[in-house]
């Protein structure tokens, strides 16, 4: 059949049209080989533009499509789903970006147009190579794994289950709630803690499609987004098998050593303890020092640890406030002093609180080189005067660090660490909470530092991901820009498997090949460009196509 290939340049709005001339784009691509028709529009990814583009690849018989536009993160999609309601493959489209890397970028209109006429021209060269790559559909399961139970885990399980989806809520310890179950309070608001977790963990209990396992763990993880197996170890040491279509990670924090800088005095002196140790005696209702007696005077040392784990953890300010509430609450005539390096207080909530607890006669000093003699603190303040601080207790707020199991669950699920070793996220703006392995996602203090409201959007948005992603009944279709590799030419040498991020790619040990597959492939190209033989190639993304495109643009 004799190829009939539409070119389309869209105007924009001004953003192409006013430093593109587009005319004379048009006037050199009409007379290239197998152009069959070059129309402009004024704005393609308008309902009319879909519209237009549509009835005019099927009245005109297109077999092949170029659209000079925009960026492709932009609507790429949205013009292969116009191919597809018109009848073309969408994988016989190529969309040249003439505003990002032409109009946005070149002040001179002619250089601007020069540029923007090569990369038509090296569209349509390689547009020839194109293959039409079919869809395929898989069942899903949407089921889901959240892994630890703690307040993000709660929400996000309460947030998922329904009907047609069962949770699986696994928790390593003995009981819901993990660390906020020692909180008497939450700041800045002062709710009780205990009305808001016994209210949630009643509702996961009580939930017919939550299934908790406490004392339990995942000792592994295999398969997709849609198709995952995972192995739960319980409590009474027996392997169960469960079978989901996505993973949510909410395994929370660890805190900083103090033992680690001495001077801070942590297991040396009495009565020196650390955040959480003084969150469980206000909710026993005993802050008492070591020989009995209520303390008269105490400091609260801010930021321990913040230099040697290299970032801020952001909560720290905001629960030292708490507790000299609880201080004064408690004793109102004890002496309260907050030392720290940098405060943060965001916003105007955690402004005022700050405010209304300074009223209470609460003291902040700013000062450095702090150091811990028993009832003693030595500091340098910021004018460099070193100065002693007697005190009877020291309360110190050490840094949240990943959890102590994270390196060995991110390598169980294939998912990556940030230098710090939290989870890291796919993308910071664009997918927050997705990670590199489609169907994992991750909320809360796992990772990274934050407080319970915005561990709990982190839930929703998790969630979110997940009830939109995973529709019960609907099948899902993976990607079709796949990699795929030569049994004839590849060597054995296994480098697309350590540079593959997805875990896509195995090793047949009889045949002595790689293999890709396909269902866990995202296309990103790592293995096409790391193999030495040639043998790994990326489907609409070949040597060839490439080749020919950028030969026509050089040109």
């Amino acid at each position: 059949m004799e190829e009939k290939i539409g070119v389309y340049i869209c105007e924009c709005g001004p953003n192409i049209a006013e430093n593109v001339d587009i005319d004379k784009v048009i006037n050199v691509v009409s007379s290239l080989p197998s152009v069959g028709i070059v129309e402009r529009h004024k704005l393609l990814c308008s309902e009319d533009g879909k519209k237009f583009l549509k009835q005019s690849i099927q009245e005109h018989g297109l077999t092949r499509l170029v659209i000079a536009a925009c960026s492709p993160k932009q609507h790429e999609a949205t013009f292969m789903k116009v191919c597809e309601e018109a009848g073309l493959n969408p994988h016989l489209f190529q969309l040249v970006n003439i505003r990002e890397q032409c109009a946005w970028i070149i002040e001179d209109k002619e250089r601007a147009t020069d540029r923007a006429t090569r990369y038509v021209r090296a569209a349509l060269r390689r547009i020839p190579y194109h293959q039409p790559l079919e869809k395929r559909e898989i069942d899903c399961n949407p089921d889901v794994l959240v892994i630890g139970g703690g307040i993000t885990g709660i929400e996000t399980s309460l947030l998922l289950a329904g009907p047609d989806r069962k949770v699986y809520l696994v928790e390593k310890t003995s009981f819901l709630g993990g660390k906020l179950r020692e909180f008497e309070k939450l700041a800045p608001g002062m709710e009780s803690t205990d009305k808001l977790l016994k209210h949630k963990i009643k509702n996961v209990e009580e939930s017919e499609n939550i299934k908790v396992f406490t004392n339990a763990e995942v000792k592994g993880v295999i398969g997709f987004l849609g198709n995952f197996i995972a192995v739960v170890k319980t409590g009474e040491n027996e392997e169960l098998e469960i079978k989901v279509g996505s993973v949510v990670v909410a395994t929370g924090f660890d805190l900083f050593d103090p033992t680690k800088i001495p001077r801070y005095g942590y297991s040396k002196f009495d009565d020196v303890y650390t955040s959480l140790e003084f969150e469980k005696m206000n909710l026993n209702g005993k802050i008492l020092l070591k020989n009995g007696q209520p303390p008269k005077s105490i400091a609260i040392i801010h930021c321990v640890g913040r230099e040697e784990r290299g970032y801020c953890s952001a909560v720290c300010c905001s629960y030292s406030l708490k507790f000299a509430r609880y201080l004064k609450a408690r004793f109102p005539d004890v002496k309260v002093s907050n030392l720290y390096t940098e405060l943060s207080v965001p916003g105007k909530v955690y402004q005022k609180f700050y405010e209304e607890t300074k009223a209470m006669g609460v003291d902040f000093i700013r000062a450095r080189e702090i150091e811990i003699k028993e009832k003693v603190i030595k500091y340098l303040t910021e004018d460099e005067k070193e100065q002693n601080l007697a005190v009877d207790m020291v309360i110190l707020t050490p840094a949240i660090q990943p959890s102590s199991d994270a390196s060995k669950l991110a390598e169980m699920l294939k998912i990556s660490q940030d230098e710090k070793g939290f989870f890291a996220e796919e993308h910071e703006k664009l997918g927050p909470v997705s990670t590199s392995m489609e169907g994992i996602f991750i909320a809360g203090c796992a990772q990274g530092p934050r407080n319970i409201a915005d561990s709990i959007i982190q839930a929703e948005a998790v969630a979110g991901k997940i009830l939109s992603s995973i529709i019960p009944g609907k099948k899902l279709e993976p990607e079709a820009r796949t990699s795929e590799i030569s049994e004839a030419l590849c060597i054995g040498c296994q480098t697309c498997l350590e540079v593959c991020a997805y875990g896509a790619i195995y090793f047949d040990e009889i045949k002595r090949v790689s293999v890709v597959n396909e269902i866990l492939c995202r296309g990103c190209g790592n293995c096409a460009a790391s193999c030495p033989s040639g043998a790994a190639s990326l489907k609409h993304f070949t040597a060839t196509q490439i080749h020919q495109e950028v030969v026509e643009a050089l040109r």
